[in-house]
């Protein structure tokens, strides 16, 4: 894992710019990214109309005729070197229900030709599907970048013993189900709308996370549910279940479990530390 000591400042066009903190997937890159995001909108540079956190970098959109690259990366190095250490970000924690192995994402693999994309992740694994859906869905997972269409995300396991990888589709899917997860290596992902795509299907949610109509409440300040810092927590549920919560949904009745607060990075350095001390441990020729 490479963390840069210092981030890099790289031009994209007239009017974007990235900042880079490392080279890597890597939660500790995008705690960092996210805290200086924090740090940007507190301080309210003149000329910077957007900010687009992802995994490792930021996105910064600002106005060529109020400000100028070399004047903001000046203003952004300082608010870098007045960061200091980060101990704790906002986040929410979301629970999203999901009917793993659905039949939709069972029709969609089976037209592709492609085997059932939980069997086939089992079978690499070396384990069970029943174990793969129990893994899954044990860990919260962090949402690292919005983005694509509305709605998608990449999310992280904030679990570092969190084994379950999944390769991509060696070719794209002409179609994807809406509302259905998936996953990529150790990314989840979202399809929030009838889309192509690679990613392993892994089941369907009964509820919008982008709803452009903004019906239900939740949607009050934008058609878009997740945000980046945002943290997961996906419900096995079964058939009955799915259609009973997808009719409250469409009644307008449905409850959104959305809690408010904040996480604190020293948790996640603590199960890493624990985690990294086992692999030792476990590894051949430990004592």
């Amino acid at each position: 894992m490479t963390f840069y000591r210092e981030a890099v400042y790289r031009p994209l066009g007239d009017l974007y710019l990235t900042v880079e903190f490392g080279d890597e997937l890597n939660l500790l890159l995008n705690f960092r990214v996210i805290a200086f995001d924090t740090a940007l909108r507190a301080t309210s540079i003149p000329g910077v109309t957007e900010t687009i956190p992802t995994n490792r970098s930021l996105g910064i959109v600002y106005d060529p005729f109020v400000t100028t690259h070399e004047r903001l990366v000046g203003q952004l190095k300082e608010i870098e070197q007045r960061m200091g250490e980060i101990k704790e970000l906002p986040s929410r924690h979301i629970t999203i229900p999901i009917w793993y192995n659905d039949s939709w994402s069972q029709e969609c693999a089976k037209a592709h030709g492609a085997p059932n994309n939980l069997e086939y992740m089992a079978e690499i694994n070396h384990t069970s599907v029943g174990d793969v859906i129990r893994a899954h869905a044990a860990t919260e997972w962090w949402v690292s970048a919005v983005g694509f269409q509305p709605a998608c995300y990449q999310a992280l396991p904030l679990d570092p013993a969190f084994s379950v990888s999944a390769p991509k589709y060696p070719r794209p899917r002409k179609w994807t189900p809406e509302r259905i997860l998936c996953q990529a290596g150790k990314l989840t992902s979202f399809y929030p709308v009838r889309s192509p795509g690679g990613y392993q299907l892994l089941g369907r949610t009964p509820i919008e996370l982008y709803d452009p109509k903004q019906q239900n409440r939740v949607f009050r300040d934008g058609p878009v549910l997740p945000r980046v810092s945002d943290r997961h927590t996906y419900v096995p549920i079964d058939e009955a279940t799915y259609w009973q919560i997808r009719r409250q949904y469409e009644a307008g009745a449905y409850e959104y479990q959305i809690r408010e607060g904040s996480y604190r990075l020293q948790d996640y350095l603590d199960k890493l530390a624990v985690h990294n001390r086992r692999r030792v441990q476990q590894a051949p020729g430990s004592v």
